[in-house]
């Protein structure tokens, strides 16, 4: 896993194209301070699947290029997908994540991505309960990693970094949510936010 640190919109897409000139492989990782996070999976330089948050495909494409900032990170290793994408050719992709203009100023003032759990967080009344960062991984990789393999234990290390040691419940649900996206069985989906409720006694 190689730390790009913290990059500006800028600063992002020119460590993107340097990646895709450079012919790389892996998984590329674009966290912002709320715990969402941009994905983009690279095969030989060429984009093969972006997901940002609920969004996946061009959706999320729509999205990324209206983010400020945030954590880059490269995991070369890493090259799982969940299900295929149409997506537009890779300079196409990169033209529209470098668009900047007022669109994408007004949101950045006023953010409106949409998190998998944003409308049940937000009509919840405040809680001050508090779980162990590093439990609450442990948990929900342990009952994740079955319907999506390793890459569980990536989503969730990188969700983490930006929370503090002791995550608040709405940031949980919001984890949770997250890894159910990656599920691509709603079954299984259920099944596993049974499972990480009961085990965090969230209800």
């Amino acid at each position: 896993m190689v730390d790009g640190g913290i990059l500006d919109h800028r600063q992002f897409i020119k460590s993107l194209v340097t990646l895709c000139r450079e012919r790389s492989s892996g998984t590329v990782f674009y966290n912002l301070s709320s715990g969402l996070s941009a994905r983009i999976v690279l095969n030989r330089g060429e984009i093969s699947w972006v997901a940002f948050g609920e969004y996946r495909g061009t959706e999320a494409i729509e999205e990324i290029r209206l983010i400020d900032n945030g954590r880059m990170s490269f995991n070369p290793s890493l090259k799982l997908t969940i299900g295929k994408q149409n997506l537009p050719t890779t300079p196409e992709i990169l033209k529209m994540i470098n668009t900047r203009g007022h669109e994408r100023k007004s949101r950045a003032k006023v953010p409106n991505h949409k998190s998998p759990s944003s409308s049940s967080i937000n009509s919840e009344p405040f809680s001050g309960k508090v779980f162990n960062k590093e439990e609450v991984c442990e948990i929900v990789v342990r009952e994740s990693i079955e319907f999506i393999g390793p890459i569980a234990k990536i989503v969730c290390a990188e969700y983490m970094k930006s929370q503090p040691a002791q995550v608040s419940l709405s940031s949980v649900r919001q984890l949770i949510d997250t890894m159910v996206f990656d599920i691509d069985d709603e079954a299984k989906g259920r099944l596993f936010k049974d499972r990480v409720r009961a085990l965090l006694k969230l209800e």
